[in-house]
């Protein structure tokens, strides 16, 4: 694919490709629909923040949990 010849970890071409198909179902939606696109846009914005934010989450959680099952390896 096109990712293997920019050398790029698997992983990374996936959130990639997965970030590209994400615009691009955007933009046919904003075509069928008749949407602009700073519109279409913010929506992108809003959509990649939203993800970020439950990555972060989702990190935190891990990180508390690991940091209690630490505390009571201590207290054992």
């Amino acid at each position: 694919m096109i990712f293997s010849l920019l050398k790029l970890n698997k992983k990374t071409s996936a959130a990639l490709a997965g970030i590209a198909i994400g615009a691009g179902s955007l933009w046919g939606l904003s075509l069928w629909r008749g949407i602009e696109a700073g519109e279409l846009l913010r929506m992108l914005a809003a959509i990649l923040a939203m993800l970020g934010g439950l990555a972060l989450a989702a990190f935190c959680a891990v990180a508390l949990v690991k940091l209690l099952i630490a505390a009571l390896r201590r207290l054992i």
